[in-house]
């Protein structure tokens, strides 16, 4: 069976990965880099506080709770230092109705401990918060340097059979009355497939849309800054702060990113330069008050409407959705949930809520 895999992100390249080492003739494709869209300007935090306190469909909480245990054997299987089960400090004001939310985060299974000002100073010395601020220290969670990652899962995606193409995008969906046989690159150059994946991201929809499918999604800007490279006594563990997240960053000292006010449960605004959001960032870190050096990345959040698409079309074969915001953390999920669905043919039950026939009236689901 060979099978296209679109797009050399986190999900693409996790897919690509789990089926190549399952067994499948594999090539994915991307017309850049890999990691060079979103997955390389991504926050790329692993948490499940406040996650756990939202109200969820059974299935999606499930996968939740699972995030962890698939990246400890995605670390042992590949290998690397990719992977920082840091800890996250998350501040009270950036969680409302802060103690139900970890009431009902740890009853879920969350490890927190809530700490006042002086266990703040013992665990992290290097923060300063508002006065009788609280905060809530995950102890299961971190960070995940995404571009390493990735590297990591090509290189065994590689020593697996698989086969990599870049350079050239993918400019359509090849059909054949009912079924995808392949895609069409830039260059002209057609490949066949027995089956197309389309992890493409922000690309997704454009490349769906060319036979004729649907993707609605939001594209939303996320701004990402880092800073304090040459700057010593910085925070050694994510901070999730009412108007920004930061965690540490092997080559650039922090990566910070830039939420703004008037948050959602998805996402705030993005509006804010480079400068303003460093000196707002060190009124709380101290560390960074006058450094000037740092690079900003803007990355194009692919956000589907309902939540995550996963799976195939009862009415079209040779075609499999997989795009997510959050890709990072769910990327490990989606690549062994679709194996077993593509490989196998076992569809997954916890899938049922995520499937792309919602944009269509009058089909049964999946």
């Amino acid at each position: 069976m060979k099978i296209a895999v679109l797009g050399a992100g986190a999900i693409g390249a996790n897919i690509a990965h789990r089926l190549a080492v399952r067994g499948a003739e594999v090539v994915l494709i991307d017309g850049q880099a890999p990691a060079a869209g979103t997955s390389g300007a991504s926050f790329s935090w692993l948490s499940s506080f406040p996650q756990l306190s939202w109200a969820e469909d059974p299935g999606r909480r499930a996968l939740r709770l699972s995030v962890n245990r698939h990246f400890d054997r995605l670390a042992e299987e590949l290998g690397g230092d990719w992977l920082d089960w840091c800890g996250t400090l998350t501040v009270e004001s950036a969680v409302p109705a802060f103690d139900g939310a970890v009431a009902r985060s740890t009853e879920a299974g969350a490890q927190i401990e809530v700490l006042d000002a002086g266990d703040l100073a013992r665990i992290e010395p290097h923060l300063r918060l508002a006065e009788g601020e609280r905060v809530a220290f995950e102890l299961r969670s971190g960070w995940v340097d995404a571009p390493e990652m990735i590297e990591q899962l090509i290189r065994v995606f590689h020593l697996s059979g698989g086969t990599l193409q870049l350079g050239q995008p993918v400019t359509a969906l090849r059909r054949a009355g009912a079924r995808v046989i392949g895609v069409t690159l830039g260059d002209g150059t057609q490949i066949d497939a027995d089956l197309v994946v389309n992890a493409a991201g922000a690309c997704a929809t454009h490349i769906a849309a060319t036979a004729e499918l649907s993707i609605p999604m939001e594209l939303v800007p996320g701004m990402m800054l880092y800073a304090g490279a040459r700057a010593t006594a910085l925070p050694r563990h994510v901070i999730n702060g009412d108007r920004w997240l930061l965690r540490p960053d092997r080559r650039e000292g922090l990566a910070i990113h830039w939420r703004g006010e008037g948050l959602t449960a998805v996402h705030g605004n993005n509006g804010a330069d480079g400068p303003a959001m460093l000196a707002d960032v060190a009124h709380s870190v101290p560390a960074l008050v006058g450094q000037q050096s740092m690079r900003e990345r803007i990355g194009i959040r692919a956000i589907p409407f309902g939540g995550p698409v996963i799976g195939s079309l009862p009415w079209i074969s040779g075609y499999y959705s997989a795009v997510s915001h959050g890709g990072i953390g769910w990327g490990p999920i989606w690549a062994d949930l679709a194996a077993r669905e593509i490989l196998d043919g076992t569809l997954a039950p916890e899938l049922s809520g995520l499937r792309p026939t919602r944009f269509y009236m009058d089909v049964p689901e999946r």
